[in-house]
């Protein structure tokens, strides 16, 4: 379980750095398979546990990467990449992995943590997710964040609690296909009239 923490961590430490939103769509996908692996790697295993795997594969790992992939062909080639990290992103990606060795050092004496290496790897997570929202500029890397931060969070009630209840599991899954589905809608009708995708530009709206 941990070494697949680990491999979540790096990817979104990769989800981060990719400009290609092709890259990030390759990267969610992967996310969505190591999330599945991890559902099964619970031992027994029982009809629930390998019917949130099987739901957790397909939403994450085909149904949202492909929804993104057939969106990005409908737009030109030159809106198909984020511009460049800023350098300061860099820094505040080390400093919000650096401070969950806080987090948990402050948690240690609840005893709420039950898996602290997981902890580690899915707050990190969840970290570099929200640091992505603020330094990147494209949609679709926005929407990338939203659903890796909703990853690492699923892992993160994982090393808190052990495990979540198969109607819990179910109706994230649910929820965040329903609202990934609006969002590539709304990113759709916002380059089809306004004819960009960078956010940046998007906050000229606001009244």
């Amino acid at each position: 379980m941990n070494q697949l923490g680990l491999a979540l961590f790096v990817v979104a430490v990769g989800l981060l750095w990719s400009r290609n939103m092709r890259y990030s769509v390759g990267f969610l996908t992967l996310e969505g398979v190591l999330l599945a692996f991890m559902v099964w790697a619970e031992v027994p295993w029982t009809a629930a546990v390998v019917l949130v795997g099987m739901a957790t594969l397909a939403v994450k790992a085909v149904v949202i990467p492909g929804a993104l992939l057939r969106l990005l062909r409908t737009w030109p080639a030159d809106v198909r990449r984020d511009q460049p990290l800023p350098l300061w992103a860099y820094g505040a990606a080390v400093v919000v992995v650096l401070a969950v060795g806080h987090v948990i050092h402050l948690l240690a004496s609840t005893g709420i943590v039950r898996n602290t290496i997981l902890f580690f790897y899915a707050l990190g997570a969840v970290h570099l997710g929200l640091v992505m929202i603020v330094a990147r500029r494209h949609l679709l890397s926005q929407l990338a964040a939203l659903v890796g931060i909703e990853n690492g969070l699923v892992v993160l009630a994982v090393s808190v609690a052990g495990s979540l209840p198969t109607f819990v599991e179910l109706g994230m899954l649910v929820d965040l296909g329903i609202a990934v589905a609006l969002m590539v809608w709304a990113s759709h009708r916002i380059h089809q009239v306004f004819q960009t995708t960078d956010v940046v530009a998007l906050r000229r709206l606001r009244g």
